[in-house]
């Protein structure tokens, strides 16, 4: 949920109830986690993208952070299964099975995130930091963790452009020196804004205690559940089941694999 360019402009869902879209988005994200046949996530892929075609520009802009993780996991896998045929001793009737498990392995758990990620952004992110909140309160979540979450994420922007701004500032400024002096300043610039976001965070603290506020957030949003949004629900949780059957039925010898 970015505050940026990258914030979303269209909402596929905007009709449908928030805790029916946020029912749907936990049991489809549950079921990517936990589908292993490549087939299966790249079609929960494929229709998440379709949901989100008309901002596509920003779900590519978001995906680039979650790839890059996964580029990481690319790169270091396939080199642990080298080094263990290396160094350990390999089973003898599976020569060469490590390299290719660890590329296999690489390649379920990055289409695994980026569909995670996508239903994410089609479901969820959408309803924003309020809807999100809104919706905890009325599923009777603690108040005080719904409060937290919300004051968290806003902060957390705060925090983002203070440490932006300093270290554009420094350098603009900022004379000549080495790598080793350049990171010292940096490491000054993020210690001084953790520093200040400390006395912020007690300073907003006093302010709320000194109006009244006990930590629970008021429900600013009406929810009126209608049929087709127990319809959509129920539709989200038969499809996380088929998709799991289906990569139940799919996991056999050789089959993308």
């Amino acid at each position: 949920m970015y505050l940026d360019r990258l914030e979303f402009k269209s909402d596929p869902f905007k009709a449908i109830d928030p805790r029916c879209r946020a029912g749907a988005g936990v049991c489809l994200i549950l079921a990517a986690t936990n589908i292993s046949r490549p087939a299966v996530l790249a079609g929960l892929i494929l229709g998440a993208a379709l949901a989100l075609r008309k901002d596509t520009r920003r779900v590519l802009g978001r995906l680039v952070p979650v790839n890059i993780f996964a580029l990481f996991l690319w790169i270091t896998v396939p080199l642990n299964a080298l080094g263990t045929r290396l160094f350990a001793a390999p089973a003898p009737d599976a020569p060469g099975a490590g390299l290719g498990a660890a590329f296999n392995a690489a390649l379920i758990y990055t289409l695994r995130i980026n569909a995670a990620a996508l239903v994410y952004m089609a479901l969820i992110i959408p309803l924003g930091i309020g809807g999100i909140a809104n919706v905890l309160i009325k599923l009777r979540f603690p108040p005080k963790l719904a409060a937290l979450f919300l004051l968290s994420y806003r902060y957390i922007f705060v925090m983002y452009q203070r440490v932006f701004v300093a270290a554009l500032s420094l350098r603009l400024r900022q004379p000549r020196q080495g790598i080793l002096g350049r990171w010292r300043s940096y490491a000054a610039v993020f210690g001084t804004a953790l520093v200040s976001a400390l006395f912020r965070s007690q300073k907003i603290g006093r302010a709320l205690q000194s109006r009244g506020f006990n930590g629970d957030l008021p429900l600013t949003r009406t929810f009126t559940l209608k049929p087709g949004d127990i319809l959509f629900l129920c539709g989200a949780i038969l499809l996380s089941a088929g998709l799991l059957a289906l990569d139940g039925l799919l996991r056999g010898p050789g089959f993308l694999s």
